[in-house]
């Protein structure tokens, strides 16, 4: 599915806060079927959306909807404190609102994971600043119908590929009026508008109720990952690259990774050892060149088994030791003349995720990428993209710079 619809966005400027959920009338939530939209898809699709923003722990909660046959409910979180005012509405919205948005990256991510043909829905709503914004996504475009409070007042409006109204919408107050019966004329004057109405003649129940109910008593929750952690997805994504350089899982492992310095391998790096293919005839330098995410640039080489015991004797290596680091590559200038400094190393961190570019032994700084992300980044390099994997390694380049910036 090809991510990039065009389409105006008709939110209003200035919004750009992360926190989320500031008030418990506030959310943001994804509407599927499970059947269709696995949770590898939500996680990679919600990953993909939020490459470039700032947001540290981003996680979902996921909610049945009993209400709503056969659908559930994937409530966003970034997981930032709150950060009071409209901010948690403004990133919401604006999230919701990119061109490559959670909805459009889950539906791609889900296709590439062979369940083409989805639709889903989503919702961002307040009630602190009236904000009532529904949309359909599928494949072949979206629908959109809002109504929210604008610089004029509330207004409404319908999107699709190939439309756009925003109108202002009016108000009949019956002459001398309580308040009560003002609440009810703005009731009446905006129902129609309301993205929960939409969505409600779209799946045939009462969405807002039903997702008022997930949101306070969420069943799980999931995390947002480029690619999952542990041993398995390491093996999973070193299987994906040897296919992609046709080459065979295993040929040459050692039996096991030796300890460097004291530091036993983490178990992420031993299944990459098991899995990888050690001595391909075909290209017995196995060098990787021109890279160029996070603070890993230039050439890198992983570390054979004899490299590895040679740790032991590197100058200065006892500093990256002491901070429970692994090498596991080494890491040379560019073949153009940039890139990084001769002689770095690519080490992993305790928790057999992280990753840290180590020169001199000593001086040690966050790489960008975690493990997973850098296999899957040099699988995607050698490979023809779908639209969907570019959009996926656009958001590892995009993660991992601000990793290594410290975001």
């Amino acid at each position: 599915m090809n991510a990039r619809w065009a389409r105006r966005t008709s939110a209003a400027g200035g919004r750009s806060g992360y926190p989320v959920r500031r008030m418990a009338t506030t959310f943001a939530a994804l509407i599927f079927r499970p059947a269709d939209i696995p949770d590898r898809a939500l996680s990679q699709g919600f990953a993909v959306a939020l490459g470039g923003w700032d947001v540290a722990s981003p996680r979902l909660f996921i909610a049945p909807l009993p209400g709503v046959p056969g659908h559930a409910a994937a409530f966003y979180s970034s997981g930032e404190p709150a950060g009071g005012g409209d901010d948690d509405l403004d990133h919401l919205a604006e999230l919701f609102e990119d061109e490559l948005s959670p909805p459009v990256a889950v539906l791609d991510a889900a296709a590439e994971l062979g369940h083409p043909g989805a639709t889903v829905f989503a919702l961002v709503f307040s009630e602190d600043v009236l904000h009532d914004d529904g949309w359909r996504f599928e494949a072949s475009g979206f629908v959109r119908h809002f109504v929210r409070e604008g610089d004029e007042g509330v207004e409404a409006g319908v999107e699709a590929p190939d439309r756009s109204d925003i109108v202002e919408v009016d108000v009949d107050l019956p002459e001398g009026a309580t308040a009560a019966e003002e609440r009810e004329a703005m009731d009446r004057a905006i129902r129609p508008h309301r993205g929960s109405t939409f969505l409600a003649a779209e799946l045939g129940a009462p969405v807002l109720g039903a997702l008022m109910g997930g949101f306070f008593a969420p069943e799980r929750r999931l995390q947002v990952h480029l690619v999952a952690p542990g041993p398995g997805s390491i093996a999973d994504e070193v299987a994906r690259l040897n296919r992609v350089l046709r080459r065979e899982d295993g040929r040459g492992a050692p039996a096991s990774p030796p300890p460097v310095r004291g530091v036993a391998p983490p178990a992420t790096y031993a299944a990459f050892v098991r899995a990888y293919d050690w001595a391909d005839p075909a290209d017995p330098e196995d060098l990787y060149r021109e890279l160029a995410i996070g603070s890993i640039e230039g050439t890198l080489r992983f570390l054979r088994e004899g490299e590895l015991l040679g740790h032991d004797r590197e100058p200065g290596w006892e500093a990256a030791a002491a901070r429970q680091l692994y090498p596991i590559a080494r890491l040379s200038g560019s073949a153009l003349g940039g890139g990084a400094a001769h002689r770095s190393v690519v080490a992993l961190g305790a928790d057999g995720e992280q990753l840290w570019v180590v020169r001199g032994g000593t001086s040690a700084a966050p790489a960008g990428p975690t493990f997973g992300e850098l296999l899957r980044y040099l699988s995607l390099g050698w490979s023809r993209r779908s639209d969907a994997e570019e959009d996926l390694i656009g958001a590892l380049m995009l993660r991992a710079r601000l990793r290594s910036l410290g975001g």
